[in-house]
């Protein structure tokens, strides 16, 4: 677990990097950029976590969700053309919001199981 953790951290550090020192590029460019491999490494550990229910990675989902969300939330202010920002800014909050309701209802449903589970006797 920690392994993959690690491999997953350290390909997330050489991808940002890159981003971050590239030349040529905006900062608003290299926000996006940020936000859009966020959160598609943010996807891609949410799926890993649906296939091993490991704490950490589910940990580690939400925490690359964040960083997706904010890279983005950062590229729309920090743009210099401010005719569109608002319209961006309602539509990307009305798409965390959409997420974030997915997300409680998932935590909803794990609860239920864990107390279906509980439940369960074992017979000798």
């Amino acid at each position: 677990m920690a392994g993959m953790i690690l491999m997953v951290a350290i390909i997330f550090g050489v991808i940002f990097g890159y981003i971050a020192l590239a030349p040529g590029w905006t900062t608003t460019g290299r926000l996006w950029w940020m936000g859009f491999v966020g959160l598609v490494f943010a996807f891609i550990a949410y799926l890993v976590y649906a296939g091993t229910e490991a704490k950490p990675i589910r940990l580690l989902a939400g925490g690359l969700f964040v960083v997706g969300v904010g890279s983005y939330y950062g590229a729309i202010l920090v743009n210099p053309d401010q005719s569109q920002t608002l319209l961006w800014l309602v539509i990307l909050s009305v798409f965390m919001l959409i997420i974030l309701a997915f997300i409680f209802v998932m935590a909803r449903q794990a609860e239920a199981t864990r107390v279906r589970v509980s439940q369960r006797k074992l017979t000798p």
